[in-house]
Order: structure tokens, then C-alpha cells, then sequence
């Protein structure tokens, strides 16, 4: 039943929403520049219940992954109400009009994520090691710094950190920390370059050490300290182990020390005002698709070994997997930011040039002004986008047999 409330329902609802609403923008544009659109439905078949209005059939469909409008003639421009046959700038219109509206959508849930009061952790983060011969230590940074800002924006806690560091991988940022206490205590202000990969390095007791782009390893700046329960012990205990790949009966290894207590992060409750929330709600918008591509080509240059699990392809089981641990880790509001977020991923997806896909119909387009108006011949293009379905509904399985495995095994998606 926890499954069903944390994971699959909230998955389900936000897919439904984010489809429907790109939807939304095809099925208006449509109806603005006269293409008949023969059905719009939520859900996929098998047909629920359905109804027709002014020529249109609204479908209620059983299966709850999202939704559809299907419009007359989408390669063939035989008829004067489809939209091939419309002019080239009305089909670029219709076709990008559905990635726009999840453009707007993330921007709108980014910015009413930030407008409801929340809890916020305001613990900062503390240098606690720094790694030999690694970009901090050649800046400069030293254990104890207390990081305030990175890039020139604000670092209230770790996870703000990590999220800074890793939208900028491959440039030199500044790093604002607070140095020392008391009537020593001073701001300095550190460039920091961030990699795009790293190696395991080997700590003082001998030890391998995974290390993240900058080459420091952090812990709350500020908290107050409680015990760990013989619980909380056993847990950390194991969880030395599993870092180390030993089994839970095996000793730990040298220089390692089950911890005995904890910083639970001091937090305050934050809301931003509108006429901030929407300009940051854009910001986001656009950070996230750097912090892709980021991601992407760190994995190809062989990734950031400790940077909390780096980019990872999933497909709806795996969604569904990360909205339950979005909610058990951050809670049902952090759903909001979410699902923003995969707002975001499904305009940039639909907007690729690849068949059967909206950036795929809009290449088409495209060619037809190379070409001087001279289309693609309907049934060569019909083809090639379901040569393009094909491809991509065996990705999909594919996809889906690893995300199950990672389910049965155990393995989350958020480390």
C-alpha cells in the first residue's frame, strides 16, 4: 500500500498532468490555425468512454500514462483541414507548440515551489577533508572553511553545494568562505575548477577514496549534535561496509570508526515572493538543461566518482521508483520541484530531431525550406517515423527490464 501512495499514484497523476498539458498545446493550436483534430484523449487504449463535440472525440482511455491528440493528415496533405496541409510556419507552430508548454510548466512549478513556506536547511557545509593534489587544495581551500557561495549564489546546505559544483563541471568558479573564529574569523573568496572526471584516490590509512569535482569532501557547518541509537550505529556500520564492498560480517577496515553521533542541520521556514519566484522559476528552467548536458558529457569523459550517482537513463518504471524516493527522502512538497524537472526533460526530449518524435516532424519541416518547398514524399516520411516508434519502443523495453532489475535488487536511484 506504501508503494501504491508514494510511488505509483504520484507518478500517475504528475505523467497524466505533464502529457496532458503538452497535449494542450498541440490540441490549441490546432483548433487556432483550423487542422482538424480527430481525437484528444487522456489515458491510451483500450477506450474507456469518449464523446464527440464540434468534430472532435474526447476519449477517456485506460491506460493512465499521460495523453493524445491525433490530427488529421500529419504527413499526408491531401486534405485541406490536416495539417500537412497547412503552410510550413503554421506546422512549426503546432508541432513546437507542445515542448513549449512544458517550457512554461516547469517554469510555473519551479516558481510555486519557492512561493509555498518550506523548511529549509540552513546548515551550510563544512570542509571537512580536502583531497591531495585536487582543485581545491590548489586553490587554497583548507579543512574547517565554511563555503557560503559558489559562482556568486547562495549556499545554504550541502545539497545546494553539490547542485552548484556540478552545473558548472568544467569551469573555475569562486568559492566565498568563511576561514577560522572568533575575532580571526575572515571571508576569502577562492577560484575552484571543477572536473569532469576523477580518480579514486588513496587516503592517509591507505585506503581508496572516491572524490568529487572539486576534491573535498564536506559535512553540515552547523547543527546541533545528538546520538546515534544502537540502530542508527548498526546502520552506519553496514553502510562502511557496502562503500567498501565487504559483507556485514566482516570487520571494518583499517582507520575506519562506526560514529557514534550526528549533526542534525539547524533549517528555517522559507517562501520567496512572486515577483522573485517567477524569475527564478526561469532560471531553474534554464539550469536544468545545462546541468543535462553537464551530466551527459561527464559520463562520457568518464564521470565523477563520488558525486552522489551523477546521470542515469530511466524510463516510467524507473520514474515511478524516484518519485517514491523523492517523496520518503524530501517529502510530498519536493514533488512540485520534480516535477518541474521532468517538465523540463520531456520538452527537451520531444524537441530532439528523432523520428516519430515532435523534433523528428519539425526536421521534415525544416528540409521542406532546403529543398525550396519540395516536401519528402508523405509515405517515405510515414516510414521513417515508424522505423523511429519501433526504435524507440525497444529502447523503452529495454529501459524498463533495468529498471525493474534495480527494483528487485534492492538499489534505489537517489544515493
Amino acid at each position: 500500500m506504501t508503494v501504491i501512495l508514494e510511488s505509483v499514484l504520484p507518478f500517475l497523476a504528475m505523467i497524466v498532468v505533464l502529457i496532458v498539458i503538452h497535449e494542450m498545446g498541440h490540441y490549441f493550436t490546432a483548433k487556432i490555425f483550423g487542422v482538424k483534430v480527430l481525437e484528444a484523449g487522456i489515458g491510451y487504449p483500450p477506450k474507456a468512454w469518449s464523446f464527440h463535440w464540434r468534430g472532435t472525440e474526447y476519449s477517456l482511455n485506460w491506460i493512465p500514462l499521460g495523453g493524445f491528440v491525433r490530427m488529421l493528415g500529419e504527413e499526408d496533405p491531401s486534405d485541406p483541414e490536416s495539417l500537412a496541409a497547412k503552410p510550413r510556419w503554421v506546422r512549426l507552430i503546432v508541432l513546437a507548440s507542445g515542448a513549449a508548454m512544458n517550457v512554461f510548466l516547469a517554469i510555473a512549478l519551479f516558481a510555486l515551489a519557492v512561493s509555498i513556506p518550506r523548511e529549509v536547511d540552513e546548515s551550510r557545509a563544512r570542509i571537512a577533508d580536502v583531497v591531495p593534489g585536487g582543485p581545491a587544495a590548489e586553490a587554497g581551500l583548507q579543512e574547517g572553511d565554511v563555503i557560503f557561495e559558489v559562482d556568486g549564489h547562495d549556499v545554504q546546505n550541502i545539497s545546494e553545494l553539490s547542485y552548484r559544483i556540478r552545473l558548472n563541471l568544467g569551469e573555475t568558479v569562486d568559492f566565498r568562505v568563511l576561514r577560522g573564529g572568533g575575532e580571526n574569523a575572515e571571508y576569502i573568496t577562492l577560484p575552484v575548477y571543477s572536473r569532469w572526471s576523477t580518480d579514486p584516490y588513496i587516503d592517509e590509512n591507505g585506503n581508496e577514496q572516491a572524490q568529487g569535482p572539486t576534491g573535498i569532501t564536506i559535512s553540515p557547518a552547523y547543527g546541533s549534535i545528538e546520538t546515534l541509537t544502537p540502530e542508527e550505529q548498526e546502520e552506519a556500520r553496514l553502510a562502511i561496509l557496502e562503500s567498501y564492498g565487504l559483507e556485514p560480517t566482516d570487520e571494518l577496515p583499517e582507520g575506519e570508526v562506526v560514529p557514534t553521533t550526528f549533526i542534525r542541520p539547524y533549517s528555517g521556514t522559507q517562501w520567496t515572493p512572486p515577483w522573485e519566484a517567477v524569475p527564478y522559476g526561469w532560471e531553474r528552467s534554464y539550469e536544468s538543461v545545462i546541468l543535462a548536458y553537464k551530466e551527459i558529457r561527464s559520463q562520457f569523459a568518464g564521470g565523477v566518482s563520488g558525486g552522489g550517482g551523477g546521470f542515469q537513463v530511466t524510463g516510467p518504471v524507473g520514474i515511478a521508483q524516484l518519485t517514491g524516493e523523492v517523496v520518503d527522502q524530501a517529502g510530498w512538497q519536493s514533488l512540485i520541484e520534480f516535477a518541474a524537472l521532468i517538465s523540463m526533460n520531456l520538452a527537451i526530449l520531444n524537441i530532439l530531431p528523432l523520428p516519430m518524435l515532435d523534433g523528428g516532424r519539425i526536421v521534415f519541416v525544416l528540409l521542406e525550406y532546403i529543398r525550396g518547398g519540395r516536401r519528402v514524399p508523405p509515405e517515405k516520411e510515414a516510414i521513417v517515423h515508424l522505423v523511429g516508434l519501433a526504435a524507440m519502443l525497444t529502447f523503452a523495453v529495454v529501459i524498463t527490464y533495468f529498471d525493474v532489475v534495480r527494483i528487485f535488487s534492492g538499489d534505489g536511484i537517489i544515493r
